[in-house]
């Protein structure tokens, strides 16, 4: 009876709207915290009078990460966890369009189809999610894994943040994303059915802090994004939780990293995109990744 509760929540909160978006991935490893910290000061640091800080990047980069979708599913309907391959193809377009302006493009090497009960409802450090991950995940620790299914406790999705792991750990199996599938484009998530939670959550991947981590006074440690005392709720325009001189211009509803609808998303901060490549040089581009391009379809 128990299991069916939780199913019965799970699938009633894939079909309506939730009253604010949620993330599972709040609290950041402490070392890629001191890492933002550092980060953030190296940007500000000019080490000769004619050098220009870490922001100032001229030529912008450009980087093609692997990408393996995968979605595990309780049985093959629509309100059971099942996706399309046409929603596997929206759902990679939205990735693709909202990280454009930070020079990131996905290159979907894998697609796989699952029906598995226990796996697609595997709370989140489970033996269940552990099994699945060694089962199904694909590549090195620059390819990133997005799981579509149904997921438990109302979460719209998780994802690990970059740290430095051992290959064939469970920290590297485990690594990737975990989205709700009626998050997907045309999903039936009131608000968030844009495909936009991926976005969120990958963004977490490349060790982007939500807006409004550490509140007014440490935000997410990333000098041109606002100060942010809140999550954001709806798409409230001129939400302003950080007042006074300290604190120039108005919360960040419409960055990718805060907790608005999907509608309000539209944009990553130049601050940003430098980060997510400090951070990639840092953790994942040393492990290197796949170049295979493979596609197939499962029922385990």
């Amino acid at each position: 009876m128990k299991f069916h509760l939780s199913l019965a929540t799970t699938l009633l909160l894939a079909t309506e709207g939730l009253s604010i978006r949620t993330c599972g991935s709040n609290h950041p490893p402490t070392e890629l915290i001191e890492k933002a910290i550092l980060f953030r000061a190296m940007s500000k640091f000019k080490p000769g009078p004619n050098s220009k800080p870490v922001e100032e990047d001229p030529v912008p980069r450009k980087q093609v990460v692997p990408l393996h979708i995968h979605n595990v599913f309780i049985n093959a309907t629509r309100d059971q966890g099942y996706i399309t391959h046409e929603d596997v193809q929206n759902q990679f377009k939205v990735l693709n369009d909202n990280f454009l302006s930070t020079g990131v493009s996905f290159d979907l090497k894998t697609v796989t189809h699952t029906e598995d009960r226990a796996w697609a409802m595997a709370s989140r450090g489970s033996t269940a999610e552990i099994n699945m991950k060694k089962t199904l995940r694909k590549g090195g620790y620059a390819d990133l894994n997005i799981y579509i299914r149904p997921l438990r406790s109302g979460l719209l999705g998780y994802c690990t943040f970059p740290e430095d792991i051992v290959k064939g750990s469970d920290k590297f199996f485990l690594d990737g994303c975990d989205v709700l599938f009626s998050s997907v484009p045309g999903g039936s998530t009131t608000y968030y059915d844009e495909g936009k939670t991926a976005t969120h959550e990958v963004g977490h991947w490349f060790g982007l802090f939500h807006t409004f981590q550490g509140g007014c006074s440490g935000g997410d440690l990333v000098d041109d994004t606002p100060a942010e005392g809140s999550p954001t709720n709806g798409c409230p325009i001129g939400k302003d939780t950080c007042k006074g001189d300290l604190y120039p211009g108005l919360d960040p509803i419409h960055n990718y990293m805060d907790y608005s609808y999907d509608a309000c998303m539209n944009e990553f901060t130049d601050g940003q995109r430098v980060r997510l490549y400090q951070m990639w040089d840092q953790y994942r581009l040393q492990h290197g990744s796949t170049n295979r391009t493979v596609t197939r379809t499962s029922m385990h």
